[in-house]
């Protein structure tokens, strides 16, 4: 059985390590930061990550391997209503967080990003309510895919939405769209994001789905 904790600042670097190596193989890093590699983005995103922990409404879990290696995490936005995270921050950390622009990889072109984010953000107005769970992200690292770490998280989560009968949505990438389907997601939409019209190239797709509480 994975043992499924809530991550701490401390999980900082493994977390960005698995953030960024998971979601490698997508084009949309290469074309947001084309002149930084993997170590310089994963830095980026252990700071990245400090605001997620920050965020009383963002529960962050993670698991470890037997050999103490962590190798998946989610985050999961729950509604006020149903409790809140509570993870105690550094001052350091804080102190990041007032101005997490100056850490960000230069060059960047952030019209890809911001056309990114407002992609996904739109297609969260369309789908879902005040009440829903976020699956806000949900990665593994590549040589532990299929293992069963992923199912463990999503089971977590699953069980504190159908005990509080709450609806689950997520932005899936094409991966991991069948292991979504088999506990229970399904279609709602799929959104593309033509690199080409930003400087790059290649098409991101990402797929929006909502599973319904068993009650």
């Amino acid at each position: 059985m994975h043992l499924i904790q809530y991550a701490t600042e401390a999980d900082g670097p493994a977390l960005a390590k698995v953030n960024v190596q998971s979601f490698q193989s997508r084009l949309l890093l290469g074309a947001v930061w084309p002149e930084s590699d993997q170590n310089t983005i994963q830095e980026f995103k252990i700071h990245v990550g400090m605001r997620h922990l920050a965020n009383p409404n963002m529960h962050v879990v993670k698991i470890h391997n037997d050999s103490g290696e962590l190798v998946t995490y989610s985050r999961w936005q729950f509604p006020a209503s149903l409790g809140e995270s509570h993870v105690t921050l550094s001052d350091e950390a804080a102190l990041i967080l007032k101005n997490i622009d100056a850490y960000t990889p230069r060059p960047m072109n952030e019209t890809v990003y911001k056309a990114f984010k407002q992609l996904l953000a739109e297609a969260r107005e369309r789908h879902t309510r005040p009440d829903d769970i976020l699956l806000d992200l949900l990665a593994t690292l590549p040589e532990y895919q299929g293992q069963g770490y992923g199912s463990a998280i999503l089971k977590w989560g699953i069980e504190k939405a159908d005990a509080t009968k709450s609806r689950i949505f997520l932005e899936a990438t094409p991966a991991g769209v069948p292991l979504y389907l088999k506990y229970g997601w399904r279609h709602l939409e799929e959104v593309t994001m033509d690199l080409a019209q930003y400087g790059g190239t290649g098409v991101e797709s990402y797929y929006m789905m909502m599973r319904d509480p068993v009650l």
